[in-house]
């Protein structure tokens, strides 16, 4: 379940760390080390620089692959929300058939009942003798 959701977060983290210590490490190792103050100086702009370097290419990499996962979520997110659009746009298709279909047959029905009726009601009248013809 956890690499469900693991986004790289933890190995960024850990590189950093890494990346940080050895920094740390190098400075620590400068100062201690017997040079010339300008010398020690220029050393440590130099190997800061280049640390830096390295972590804003870090930087750049994670924001591309973090780019990158997003745009395929996107895309993914994109194409589930049409195909389950299509799937509601052929379910309400069937309905709307259905219920045109019911609805004529339903006025077939009605139309139906009212011959019937209308034919029950001449029937009533015909059979019924007028008064005073007994």
């Amino acid at each position: 379940m956890s690499d469900r959701y693991d986004d790289g977060r933890g190995l960024a983290m850990l590189i950093a760390g890494f990346g940080l210590g050895t920094l740390v490490g190098t400075i620590i190792g400068l100062l201690v080390a017997p040079k010339a103050g300008r010398e020690l100086r220029a050393d440590i702009a130099e190997y800061s620089k280049d640390y830096y370097d390295k972590f804003k290419d870090v930087g750049r990499e994670a924001y591309e692959r973090g780019r990158e996962k997003a745009r395929e979520a996107y895309e993914a997110g994109r194409d589930k929300a049409s195909q389950y659009s299509a799937r509601m746009s052929e379910k309400i298709s069937e309905v709307k058939d259905q219920l045109g279909e019911t609805a004529q047959r339903l006025g077939q029905a009605v139309r139906t009942g009212i011959e019937e009726a209308k034919g029950k009601s001449a029937e009533d009248t015909e059979g019924e003798a007028p008064e005073g013809a007994s």
